[in-house]
């Protein structure tokens, strides 16, 4: 059975492929009103597994010619991830400080509105006090980094599971045809 170096070009490039995927989204889900909702979160949380599955598919496939190992389908989808992350962060930079200035106080309203129901008038101005102070750009984009990565990573753990049975049989296949 042949090896099949990892490229590194082409997996650059899908990561950042998906890493403009998931920004397109996030602008989608932010123009439609709906960004800051739980269910939003979710969407985005799923499609990230959808883009390590695809990518290591698309990468095990066009570019190792069909010989993806565990290792490989994993370092593929940490790969994805990561990138995800960065260029998630990068747009944050980007937009927050440009184009949408009034993002970061809308990220506090939305979840002083979920925190604050049922508190009296001083513990909600309490609430929304510390809200302010613990929100910065480098935090959000350093969480949202933190957290593709992450999330990313424990999928692409998974995922690669898939490509293991695969690869096994291929071997199997192969010791017999010898």
């Amino acid at each position: 059975m042949t090896v099949q170096p990892l490229r590194w070009g082409p997996l650059a490039a899908l990561g950042l492929v998906c890493g403009l995927v998931h920004v397109a989204l996030g602008i989608v889900l932010y123009l439609a009103g709906v960004y800051f909702e739980p269910g939003s979160l979710r969407l985005m949380t799923f499609v990230l597994a959808a883009y390590i599955g695809v990518g290591n598919w698309w990468y095990g496939r066009h570019v190792l010619g069909g010989k993806t190992s565990y290792p490989k389908a994993l370092l593929v989808g940490v790969v994805i991830s990561v990138t995800t992350g960065l260029v998630y962060a990068a747009y944050n930079f980007v937009t927050v400080s440009f184009v949408y200035s009034e993002f970061l106080e809308q990220m506090i309203q939305a979840e002083f509105g979920r925190a604050s129901a049922g508190l009296d008038t001083a513990a909600a101005a309490r609430l929304l006090a510390e809200l302010r102070a613990g929100v910065s750009l480098g935090g959000l984009m350093m969480g949202n980094l933190a957290a593709v990565s992450r999330i990313g990573t424990a999928f692409s753990v998974l995922i690669a599971v898939g490509f293991m049975g695969r690869w096994r049989s291929a071997r199997v296949a192969a010791t017999a045809r010898s």
